[in-house]
């Protein structure tokens, strides 16, 4: 009989990894990890951490367990995993002030490591990303909380004729196209793909305004 932690370590790893992406991933490898010495190993690389995935903590309010350094949230925010980053984004737009902090902290102790500045985390970075690659669900969702954010960092006159409106029309037209994607739901068993330029090109708009409010590396 050959035990799992005898297999070869390539198998071991791509195991894990497929556990990684499926649909419960962010509690298998907390699960996993938490097994033994050589599993924690495999599920702290970078390659891993990027592919977890968090589907089932998409729709979360509620951040309070997951402020801790090494809960798995922060450390995937860190190495790059956008799911991790969406969520994260939606916990600085809830005005959660340990995750803002989290960000100061974790910037002190990568700067002491001597890292590159790539490998820090940055507020309105993680802001704009969520604005990048967020669901239309989530921008909707979102919407009043995103217009809070610019807002308590702008004045209301600087933003009022530029950002604001271009987040309203391209939040319209996200509630538009979702609108649609039901009903075609409802008229057939396929699942709809269509893409709307009008939602592509308003956030593009968004974030070319955002990048003049808050001038920072693009993510």
């Amino acid at each position: 009989m050959v035990y799992f932690t005898q297999l070869p370590i390539e198998v071991v790893e791509l195991i894990i990894i497929m556990l990684a992406i499926s649909s419960n991933g962010v509690r298998e490898i907390a699960n996993i990890s938490a097994t033994c010495q050589l599993f924690k190993k495999i599920t702290e690389q970078a390659h891993i951490l990027r592919e977890v995935n968090f589907h089932c903590l998409a729709f979360t309010e509620n951040f309070s367990m997951h402020r801790h350094p090494k809960d798995l949230l922060c450390v995937c925010t860190q190495v790059g995993n956008q799911a991790a980053k969406n969520i994260f984004a939606k916990a600085l737009l809830y005005n959660d002030e340990w995750f803002k902090q989290l960000i100061g902290v974790s910037n002190q102790d990568a700067l002491h490591s001597r890292v590159s500045y790539s490998g820090l985390l940055e507020y309105h970075s993680i802001v704009r990303s969520f604005i990048l690659h967020g669901s239309y669900a989530d921008l909707v969702k979102m919407y009043d909380y995103v217009v809070n954010y610019v807002l308590s960092f702008v004045r209301y006159k600087v933003a009022r004729f530029a950002i604001l409106d271009a987040i309203y029309i391209m939040c319209c037209e996200m509630v538009k196209l979702l609108q649609e994607n039901r009903r075609r739901c409802l008229q057939s068993t396929t699942i709809p793909t269509k893409q709307s330029y009008q939602v592509l090109e308003q956030r593009k708009k968004v974030l070319v305004l955002f990048d003049q409010l808050f001038p920072s590396r693009p993510v």
